[in-house]
């Protein structure tokens, strides 16, 4: 029993520093500030897609390959989405979720990532990057998800779409 209450802890205090420590909220902020236009948004998405090695970062097995394997469909349709007009922004606002956070059903998320969390890498933080044409707006242009790696921001476009959620 005791043997098993150590694991648990060393379970949690490991959850709880991972989880910490892929907070980069502060640093989303400040990267995204540069894209001051929608088209500076784009240039920085068509930069940040996954590799297959990001996709293993993010995804369990197979699915990493599933996800990579339907990227290009992604990538296609977010072509399709561009507006022609060039928005200009003022700020951007960052919205951070965890696997954890789908698991205990807390934080605010599209409702396709409940249907694949089985699908994703335990102590993963996802962001969602806003931008603003006006300073404090309650709306804006959203981009979902980013994922920070080693430093890098990779874009990982409507995770649950490959999965048919």
């Amino acid at each position: 029993m005791k043997k098993q209450i150590l694991h648990l802890t060393i379970i949690v205090l490991l959850a709880l520093t991972n989880a910490k420590a892929q907070n980069y909220s502060d640093q989303a902020k400040t990267y995204f500030s540069k894209c001051s236009s929608s088209n500076s948004v784009v240039e920085i998405i068509v930069k940040s897609f996954p590799t297959l090695d990001d996709c293993k970062l993010v995804f369990k097995g197979d699915n990493a390959y599933t996800y990579f394997g339907k990227l290009e469909d992604i990538k296609s349709q977010i072509g399709s989405g561009v507006q022609r007009e060039n928005q200009v922004f003022v700020e951007n606002r960052v919205q951070v979720f965890s696997t954890q956070d789908i698991e205990l059903g807390k934080g605010n998320y599209a409702g396709g990532m409940k249907s694949i969390v089985d699908k994703l890498q335990p102590y993963v933080t996802f962001y969602e990057i806003t931008f603003l044409k006006v300073k404090g707006a309650e709306a804006g242009n959203s981009y979902k998800y980013w994922v920070n790696i080693n430093g890098r921001w990779v874009f990982f476009p409507k995770p649950f779409d490959a999965f048919g959620n």
